[in-house]
Order: structure tokens, then C-alpha cells, then sequence
């Protein structure tokens, strides 16, 4: 955990996020980096521009895994797409007004197998921008990134495609935090939570509709905070909240399942007197009632059938804070 924590794909990129001025003009309601100490990492940025009327704003998201490239060009475009929509969900942005853009980064596509790679991630967008109902309006491509290396040959940058998604939502007064904020609330996991082996995970065929119920959820004022699950898959998901609220967790699952990487999941905080109508919204998705938030400031990891593991949240924020240089 502590180790994933650190490491430069997942640990805090604070130091980059804040050589950049995001608060011109002062219209961010949800920030790059939130929770009670503004250093856990918001799954989008949620922006009221100044002088617009009512309560509508605008969610900026952004999906992307290079390590998928370097297996599968056409599921990394798969899953991209879904995280940054599962993104822009999670704090408030209504599904059926979302739209995308693209950005390619590879090698010399005169070479077979980068314009091959290149084509495959392609018609991943064409299908994932169908399956969602995402237009693309925008894009660009940065093309023959290689260099020369020290063997003497050319070498090219790993496939990446940056999917950015930007929405719409209704009232930024409903804006949601990944950060957990009280104890004894209830922890679900939603989506099809499916770990297998695979060099890419697949996207669930129910992932539009468990975003479309998780919007209901929203707007219906049921969920107190929601982090989706990506790099480094529940456990990593998990941590980062209780980083966000300087709480704990209480989290029940299977060892063989805490880290495994999917697409189409999220974690949400629910208080006791909202789990009912909760469960009601989810009765014909899948979801999971897997923890609860704790006033101690301690993950425990707990197994069915071997000992519990319990780490405190001070641990966790020094390893996030703490990038690796691997």
C-alpha cells in the first residue's frame, strides 16, 4: 500500500498542480486538490466562472494510462474514456452532457506497428464515444516523439492517449469531494467490480447506467462523497479518502482483490439515514456495501480469512506526499 502510495503514478503531483494558477479569478468550487488539508486529489475541477447567473458550472476531467498503451491501444482508449467520465461524474456532472477530446502522443506512425497502434486506439474512441453518447468536439495528436538511444537505435515514447471531458452541472452548491467527511457514514463500492488478470481491464456494458443512478444519487443529495477507482485499484482508492477527510475506514474484501486495476467502479460515502433510498436507486445495478468511515484515523483492511491489516492515515499521507523516484 505504502509503496503504491509513493510511487510517481499515483503518489501526490501537488508540486506540478500548483506551479500552475488555478484559482484566476477565484471561480474553482471544486479544486485540483481538495479534502480538510487541500492535498488530496479531486477526481475533476468543478469551475462557476465569474459574472455567470444561477448555479450551473462547468466539470473538467481528464483519463489516462500509458501502461495500458504499451499492451492495448484499443482497450487503453476504452478505458481512458471511462475514467475520465467516471471522473467528471463523481463530482456532480450530469452524464448526458458530457463531451470529449482527444490527445495522441506517440512515435513515427511511417513505422507499421506505430501507425497500427495508432489506428487501433482510434477505433476505441469511435466505439467508446458511441457506447457513452460523448461527442468528440476537439483533439489533437503529437506525432513522432522518439529518441535516439544509448544502444544507437530509435526508440518511441509508450502509445498515450489523454482523453479531457468536459460537463455540465446543474447546481455547483451539489458538487461532490472525494474526501470522506464523518464517521460512522457507510462505504459502497458501485459498478461491476470484476478483478481478473488481464493486461487491460475491460469496460462493464452496465457502466452507463451505474453513472446515470450515481448522478440520481447526487442530485437527490443521498452521497456524501465519491472517489472512482483507478491506478492501484480499491485499497489505493480507499487510502486517498481517508488522506482527503483525516478519517478512517473500515474496509471489508478479498486480499486478491485490493489492488487489481477496473474500470467502471467507484467508491461513495452514505450516511445511514440516506442508505436505504441508496440501495433503492442501486436495487437492479451492482453494488456493495463494503465499510464504514471511522472517527479513528486508521484503514483497517479486513479479510475473510486471514488476519486484518490496519494502517494509520499519518503513514498514508507521508507516502503519498512522498513521491518515489523509481
Amino acid at each position: 500500500m505504502l509503496t503504491l502510495l509513493s510511487s510517481p503514478n499515483i503518489a501526490s503531483k501537488a508540486d506540478a498542480i500548483r506551479i500552475y494558477d488555478h484559482e484566476v479569478q477565484g471561480g474553482t468550487v471544486v479544486k485540483p486538490l481538495t479534502g480538510i488539508k487541500a492535498d488530496a486529489p479531486s477526481d475533476a475541477a468543478v469551475i462557476k466562472p465569474i459574472g455567470t447567473k444561477g448555479t450551473k458550472g462547468i466539470v473538467l476531467s481528464n483519463g489516462i494510462n500509458p501502461e495500458y498503451g504499451k499492451r492495448d491501444a484499443y482497450k487503453m482508449a476504452w478505458s481512458v474514456m471511462d475514467e475520465a467520465i467516471r471522473n467528471a461524474i463523481a463530482v456532480g456532472a450530469d452524464p448526458q452532457q458530457i463531451a470529449v477530446l482527444d490527445n495522441f502522443c506517440w512515435g513515427d506512425p511511417l513505422r507499421p506497428e506505430t501507425l497500427g497502434s495508432l489506428v487501433e486506439a482510434c477505433r476505441g474512441c469511435h466505439d467508446a464515444a458511441l457506447f457513452y453518447g460523448a461527442p468528440f468536439i476537439s483533439g489533437k495528436d503529437s506525432l513522432n516523439n522518439e529518441y535516439l538511444g544509448a544502444d544507437g537505435l530509435r526508440h518511441s515514447i509508450p502509445s498515450t492517449l489523454l482523453i479531457s471531458a468536459i460537463g455540465m452541472i446543474e447546481n455547483v452548491n451539489q458538487a461532490i469531494t472525494m474526501d470522506l467527511k464523518d464517521a460512522s457514514n457507510l462505504i459502497y463500492l458501485i459498478g461491476d467490480f470484476s478483478p481478473e488478470t488481464k493486461a487491460v481491464p475491460d469496460v462493464p456494458a452496465s457502466a452507463p447506467q451505474v453513472y446515470r443512478a450515481l448522478h440520481q444519487a447526487i442530485t437527490s443529495e443521498l452521497i456524501r462523497s465519491a472517489h472512482d477507482l483507478s491506478e492501484g485499484g480499491l485499497a489505493v482508492t480507499a487510502a486517498e479518502m481517508c488522506i482527503g477527510g483525516r478519517l478512517g475506514m473500515t474496509l471489508n474484501t478479498e486480499d486478491t482483490t485490493l489492488f487489481t486495476e477496473v474500470n467502471g467502479c467507484l467508491l461513495v460515502e452514505v450516511t445511514s439515514a440516506c442508505s436505504s433510498a441508496f440501495e433503492s436507486l442501486f436495487a437492479n445495478l451492482p453494488f456493495k456495501k463494503i465499510g464504514a468511515v471511522t472517527q479513528e484515523p486508521t484503514l483497517h483492511i479486513r479479510f475473510p480469512i486471514r488476519e486484518s491489516v490496519s494502517i494509520s492515515v499519518p503513514d498514508l499521507v507521508r507516502a503519498f506526499n512522498t513521491p518515489s523516484h523509481l
